[in-house]
């Protein structure tokens, strides 16, 4: 929970299997899928940005995925502007869940300087950038990525974050055929990823959640 904005960091529906659906399996497996599964090829690129760092959850899950896929070099940049605190961390249950073994990984998300591209594993780097998403000129916000993981804090707490000059500075830096994947599925939301350019597809949600959005850069 986000005290000064009174929201909460993920669904009570169960954070694990929500960031897990929307994120993992409707953006960085499609773009996986979409470049093949082919364990032979080596030195592929996918290029991940977050739109909001939060407590970890998403780019932990990224970094399991990507103990799957080590012909891929994986490059996942944050922008997180309100960081989560170290007490607000030892309150978190997700090592419970996802299991003991990846607890090194996620005090490695953590202790990774800000502004600082780091390596968390082989194949995996991690560059965190403490900022808020409107102050970023866009050839700051990522090298080209492949898949961005929007998401900000609900339309309700911060609609200036879902503006349609938000997502055109976000389309201006997206490789062609990346995917930009988000829990909301509000028609203002879709509507302003329209304007930016997307191509916008509206796809099952989570448990708890009838849909979410996924939006291509052709």
């Amino acid at each position: 929970m986000l005290s000064d904005l009174n929201e909460s960091y993920h669904s009570i529906n169960g954070a694990l299997a929500e960031s897990r659906h929307i994120f993992i399996d409707n953006g960085l497996n499609r773009v996986i899928g979409s470049q093949g599964r082919d364990n032979s090829t080596s030195n592929r690129k996918i290029s991940i940005l977050e739109t909001g760092l939060g407590t970890g959850l998403n780019c932990l899950l990224t970094i399991i995925e990507a103990l799957k896929y080590p012909q891929y070099q994986f490059l996942y940049t944050a922008i997180e502007l309100y960081p989560v605190t170290q007490e607000e961390l030892r309150m978190l249950n997700y090592i419970t869940i996802t299991g003991d073994e990846y607890l090194s990984l996620f005090n490695k998300i953590h202790a990774v300087p800000w502004g600082c591209c780091s390596e968390i594993l082989p194949n995996f780097y991690l560059n965190k950038i403490r900022s808020d998403i409107k102050e970023l000129k866009s050839p700051d916000i990522a090298t080209n990525p492949d898949v961005v993981y929007f998401d900000a804090f609900s339309p309700n707490i911060q609609p200036e974050l879902w503006s349609s000059e938000i997502f055109k500075g976000i389309f201006s830096v997206m490789n062609p055929g990346s995917i930009l994947v988000t829990y909301s599925s509000r028609g203002a939301v879709k509507s302003a990823l329209r304007d930016a350019g997307f191509v916008v597809k509206r796809v099952k949600g989570p448990v708890g959640k009838r849909h979410i959005t996924v939006a291509q850069r052709d």
